[in-house]
């Protein structure tokens, strides 16, 4: 297995375009910095995900999910 992150995220958001809707999912694994506070690692990914997904910027959160990334 390779390297991981310490916590594991979910983003999903929805844009209106003219054609209707685009929708993605972007997910992984990250390892915030330790003063990192939730807010920061949600405004850090859906920054990312407008880089990944460039139809859906500025568009709306259907889900948001970020949990430590262990069983």
């Amino acid at each position: 297995m390779s390297q991981q992150g310490t916590h594991h995220f979910v983003l999903t958001i929805q844009r209106p375009t003219a054609n209707g809707f685009a929708v993605a999912t972007y997910h992984g694994d990250v390892t915030p910095s330790p003063s990192a506070t939730r807010m920061d690692l949600f405004n850090y990914l859906q920054a990312e995900h407008a880089r990944h997904y460039p139809d859906t910027a500025n568009g709306v959160v259907l889900h948001f999910s970020l949990e430590p990334n262990q069983l």
